[in-house]
């Protein structure tokens, strides 16, 4: 891949969405923020890129423009093998991503990705001692024995394969890698699901929940709970219309007004039901906000309720 970045013409949704390509970067404005999005597995077709309309909506939100590339993993190898257009390995790839940050000269860089994707973020993120990564739903670690340890056998095809024929370079462990790059300015910003995916389950504790932990435990980083959200976090913030102003708070640092969602009927009737059952209106309350309904909103459900 050719570093002039100077004559990058921009990116638009047919071309992300066509391209055959693995990486893609956007029109170039030096001094701006630069965003390093990563896209999430998908066995059945190939990986799309993910989170560049997000990004369109926050430039318009914010009334400034955002440097993006956007990157996949065709392979679904967690980053670890070839990445068409940046390298072979993860660290063959982090040198042509440093020399693209040079070449676009940001004034801050942020990683983005959620869960194959936000395990490329945090991993990159920490090479590159970018400002901030913001990952959704990040495993903290690629390694078989840590897995059976932990009972994360999600994936763990995917860890067994690398171990078997690893890679020229690797990083099987993020929050070891944390370690040993503690001091530096990478703030991570962790937001996972905290119920169970599995229906009918009585697992007690999600497994994002746990690794998310592990990350935290390096230090410098901020945890984003979300109760009622499984593994798939960004569809519930989606869900919920609060994804926008996440971003927007940690890319660009401007606090968006709260997107309106209406208490729907079968809200009503739900907190109607556990009234009569004797749940507190304060808990209810705090229930619907994890839904991401306003306080006033909130409120007056359960005041309607009782």
């Amino acid at each position: 891949m050719s570093l002039s970045v100077t004559d990058v013409p921009a990116l638009d949704n047919r071309r992300v969405k066509t391209s055959a390509e693995d990486v893609l970067i956007d029109r170039v404005v030096p001094g701006e923020i630069l965003v390093i999005a990563f896209g999430f597995v998908s066995w059945e077709t190939r990986p799309e890129f993910d989170f560049y309309g997000r990004l369109k909506k926050l430039e318009q939100a914010s009334g400034r423009h955002l440097n993006k590339i956007l990157v996949r993993d065709s392979g679904n190898s967690w980053y670890h093998r070839s990445i068409a257009g940046l390298g072979e390995h993860p660290d063959d790839t982090v040198e042509t991503l440093r020399a693209l940050i040079a070449a676009i000269k940001p004034s801050k860089v942020v990683t983005i990705g959620q869960s194959m994707g936000a395990y490329a973020a945090v991993m990159f993120g920490l090479l590159l001692e970018v400002q901030q990564v913001i990952a959704f739903g990040p495993l903290s670690f690629l390694d078989v024995r840590q897995a059976l340890l932990y009972h994360e056998r999600r994936w763990i095809a995917v860890m067994r394969a690398l171990e078997q024929n690893p890679p020229a370079s690797g990083y099987y462990d993020l929050a070891a890698l944390g370690r040993d790059r503690a001091g530096g300015q990478t703030r991570l910003h962790i937001a996972f699901g905290t119920k169970p995916d599995q229906p009918n389950s009585t697992e007690s504790v999600n497994l994002d929940a746990m690794h998310a932990h592990r990350l935290a435990a390096m230090g410098n980083c901020t945890l984003y709970p979300f109760p009622y959200s499984g593994h798939a976090v960004v569809q519930h913030l989606i869900d919920t219309k609060r994804l926008n102003a996440l971003l927007a708070e940690i890319i660009t640092g401007i606090e968006l007004a709260p997107e309106p969602l209406a208490i729907t009927p079968a809200w009503r009737a739900w907190v109607a039901e556990n009234l009569r059952l004797g749940s507190t209106p304060e808990e209810l309350v705090a229930i619907l906000q994890q839904h991401g309904f306003s306080y006033a909103s909130s409120v007056a459900a359960v005041a309607g309720g009782a």
